[in-house]
């Protein structure tokens, strides 16, 4: 059976996944993704509205006109939205959009990864090589997990969160939705951190984060508010259309 996946985005984080598709059978851990062992998992169209092109090979249909994005979508079966960074909440508004067109939002998970079978993983979730997730932890929808970051045990990550290459979460922490930590921050344990906040790289974080919060250095100092960007005329017309 083949999956046509539609993909959200045409910059750095869409090599990545495209990389990652092409090799699924050798690079897809099965138990923690939500396709099928004998699935054939193909990229049918990278769509972005603010690129005027891809800049690496794909294979596959780019197209960035909302006006045909109805039209493609009903050739696929399922999608990634391919928004890193600090953009959680976009990276969520658009998927739950899809959703409702019938898509389902896949989940993949490294083979080089190694996850806990007491923890449990969100839909629409991207576990990079290197990653270990705890057991009894609890990551949400639309996260990503960078490459060799760590989350101990009995850790919860909520929605929208992105989680960068060497971070580490110690455990029975709480990070709320849309939360960003940087590469190479240290998390120490039984902490929590609010909605929307900004852990910056190489930080050491020693106490609680409250929401939307930047927090930076060696230990962890607040520095100013963190604002979520987002396109509200595009999101608008996005609404409209799906």
């Amino acid at each position: 059976m083949k999956n046509n996946i539609f993909i959200w985005g045409s910059k750095s984080y869409a090599l990545i996944i495209n990389e990652f598709i092409k090799n699924y059978k050798n690079e897809i851990n099965i138990i923690h993704s939500n396709i099928i062992r004998r699935e054939q998992l193909k990229i049918k169209y990278f769509f972005d509205p603010y690129a005027k092109n891809i800049h690496f090979n794909h294979g596959a249909i780019f197209f960035n006109k909302l006006s045909q994005l109805l039209k493609n979508l009903k050739n696929c079966n399922s999608f990634i939205v391919c928004i890193g960074n600090n953009h959680g909440k976009t990276r969520l508004l658009i998927g739950q959009l899809l959703q409702k067109k019938g898509l389902k939002p896949l989940t993949l998970v490294s083979k080089n990864s190694i996850i806990s079978k007491n923890s449990s993983i969100g839909k629409g979730v991207i576990i990079m090589p290197n990653s270990y997730v705890g057991t009894f932890s609890k990551i949400g929808d639309y996260c990503i997990l960078n490459s060799s970051c760590n989350i101990e045990h009995e850790t919860s990550i909520g929605t929208g969160t992105h989680v960068m290459s060497g971070a580490c979460i110690s455990g029975r922490n709480k990070i709320g939705n849309f939360v960003t930590i940087g590469a190479n921050a240290t998390i120490l344990p039984d902490i929590k951190i609010a909605d929307g906040a900004y852990i910056g790289a190489g930080s050491v974080v020693t106490r609680n984060v409250k929401q939307n919060e930047i927090i930076v250095g060696n230990p962890g100092k607040y520095l100013k508010k963190n604002k979520h960007i987002m396109d509200s005329n595009f999101i608008a017309k996005l609404k409209k259309i799906l």
